[in-house]
């Protein structure tokens, strides 16, 4: 398994792109969320138009979904044939159509099929086996972690970490934790902050915890404290990982 990400930021980052990862193997390719900065990012990849099998949108606040109708709109203008499935929120889709929509107007159609898939707690996709989970967010979001039998991912979008989510990061080679600030958040916020991912890293043993979506004015800070942490990083844009190689030495 190979992520790619393609946006580390929070939803007004100056430094990164909105956040969003590529997921592949050698069989499927996963884009998790499509703010308004990732179709470019996509696009300096020189990615075929065909590429990405799956979006799976873990909630629908605009850094995490505003780029679809210009992602749509390329792959509409080059040609794209391969049907795509698009995995949400049942509650979030009609906002999402509405995205579509843009992406073809002044037309009606894109040339391609959309295949729409509600997020469930537990599905298979091919050979993955996907869970997710509730995390404590202002809009409902929804982690997952993704096993290919192989390699296995915790990705949390946004949001405070759960007893649920925090579950699906057991025993998982890497995880991804939205970490807005480097002071710890009172427990009623709908974000997280280091000091608890800190904990959950050695509570959960996670081989590496990676911490993104930081507010800018915290990134110095957060960056100087997870040096000092052998299983923290703080994820960057471009950062290609490899879970098929040993990850510490990837930080």
């Amino acid at each position: 398994m190979i992520i790619d990400v393609l946006g580390c930021g929070s939803a007004f980052a100056k430094e990164s792109n909105t956040s969003a990862i590529l997921v592949q193997d050698l069989n499927t390719t996963w884009l998790i969320d499509c703010g308004p900065t990732i179709p470019c990012a996509i696009w300096q990849r020189d990615m075929n138009i065909n590429d990405i099998d799956v979006i799976y949108f873990t909630h629908i606040h605009p850094d995490h979904c505003a780029g679809l109708p210009a992602l749509l709109g390329n792959w509409k203008a080059f040609k794209r044939t391969k049907p795509l499935t698009i995995f949400c929120q049942s509650k979030q889709q009609q906002a999402l159509e509405s995205l579509v929509k843009l992406a073809s107007w002044p037309g009606s159609n894109l040339p391609f099929t959309l295949h729409w898939q509600s997020i469930e707690d537990q599905f298979i996709w091919d050979e993955w086996n996907i869970k997710t989970a509730f995390t404590q967010h202002e809009v409902s979001n929804r982690a997952l972690r993704i096993d290919n039998g192989t390699n296995s991912l915790f990705y949390s979008g946004d949001g405070r970490p759960t007893k649920e989510s925090q579950l699906l990061m057991k025993n998982v080679d890497i995880a991804f934790q939205e970490c807005a600030c480097f002071d710890a958040l009172p427990e009623g916020d709908s974000h997280g902050d280091l000091p608890q991912c800190v904990r959950l890293c050695e509570q959960l043993t996670v081989p590496v915890l990676v911490v993104y979506h930081c507010w800018d004015e915290h990134l110095d800070a957060i960056r100087r404290e997870v040096s000092q942490h052998r299983h923290l990083a703080v994820s960057r844009d471009g950062w290609t990982i490899n879970l098929s190689q040993p990850l510490l030495p990837q930080l």
